[in-house]
């Protein structure tokens, strides 16, 4: 049986339905004399949601370590259900986000605001390849809850999400004279360039070890090569867009021919860096000054607010 922990809901529930989310944690107990059971609790953006299954039912394929997202008929019985004889299945192929563990994410709001804007995608590879990405629960949680930078800008929980995600809606927003594929292709482009990074600090901030000897860049391309494997069987042209734009990411105004939509990646980037750095600087100060510094090197760490009419 299930105890839901997460928010009352205002519509009822239908008596059986599907559970899917990220086990989070287990455990075997004496419900009798002569029986056990298994106990594990599986989260998902709406909650937690305690399962007891017969032990019979553990698959024997899960792993110990790190979250497994997971999806199970239940069957409800007030304010419990009932996981008897389910057949649990490890997800691994996702159509969203709202498996993610709501703990286990800096915002939840953000995640489903992210997911939404993903599903106005008219193309179903792209959002294939991104929920492939993202809807792995050992980067999802980290892309959704690390900062950007330790120092310099969206250095806060969610950072990194927030950055990336102006990133790719300023890229789609200033695209406009491109064709609707190429608009896309950039904004996911700009949506991922900075995925390496959930490699690279650890849930306090601070820099991992392997983040010191290799780039982001480099480990972004990593964990993406699966996905562009399976987006290429579908559409190679997009697999081999998608890898020119994070190489431009890299080089801007090497690679020839010319893809002319990658202008826009790095200007996309730096604006929304140095946005929240200008937010950042000001920030301590009255709304009558119009001039601030931020603790950057350099003249680009200095910055100037017009005010308004």
């Amino acid at each position: 049986m299930i105890k839901t922990n997460s928010a009352p809901v205002t519509t009822a529930l239908p008596e059986t339905f599907e559970l899917i989310g990220c086990i989070v944690t287990r455990h075997a107990y004496q419900v009798s004399p002569s029986g056990s059971a298994l106990s594990i609790t599986v989260e998902n953006l709406a909650g937690q949601h305690e399962v007891l299954l017969e032990l019979d039912d553990h698959p024997g394929t899960w792993s110990l370590n790190g979250l497994a997202a997971v999806k199970f008929q239940v069957t409800r019985h007030g304010d419990w259900l009932l996981g008897k004889g389910a057949h649990i299945s490890h997800m691994h192929t996702h159509t969203g986000l709202s498996h993610l563990p709501r703990s286990k994410v800096s915002s939840p709001k953000q995640v489903t605001e992210t997911e939404n804007w993903l599903k106005t995608c008219p193309f179903a590879p792209l959002q294939e390849f991104v929920f492939q990405i993202l809807g792995r629960p050992d980067i999802g949680c980290a892309f959704f809850s690390l900062p950007a930078s330790l120092k310099h800008h969206h250095c806060f929980a969610g950072g990194l999400a927030q950055h990336s995600i102006e990133v790719a809606q300023s890229v789609y927003a200033v695209s406009a004279c491109f064709s609707e594929h190429e608009r896309w292709l950039a904004a996911i482009a700009g949506l991922l360039h900075d995925v390496g990074k959930v490699r690279c600090f650890h849930a306090n901030g601070r820099r991992t070890e392997l983040a010191y000897v290799v780039s982001h860049e480099l480990l972004g391309i990593e964990l993406l090569a699966p996905a562009l494997a399976r987006l290429e069987s579908s559409w190679p042209d997009g697999a081999n867009a998608l890898r020119y734009l994070f190489d431009w990411m890299l080089r801007p105004r090497q690679q020839r021919p010319l893809m002319p939509i990658a202008l826009t990646l790095k200007q996309a980037d730096v604006m929304s860096a140095s946005a929240d750095n200008r937010k950042k600087a000001f920030s301590q100060l009255p709304e009558w000054q119009n001039f601030a510094k931020d603790q950057g090197p350099g003249p680009t760490s200095s910055y100037w607010l017009p005010s308004p009419p």
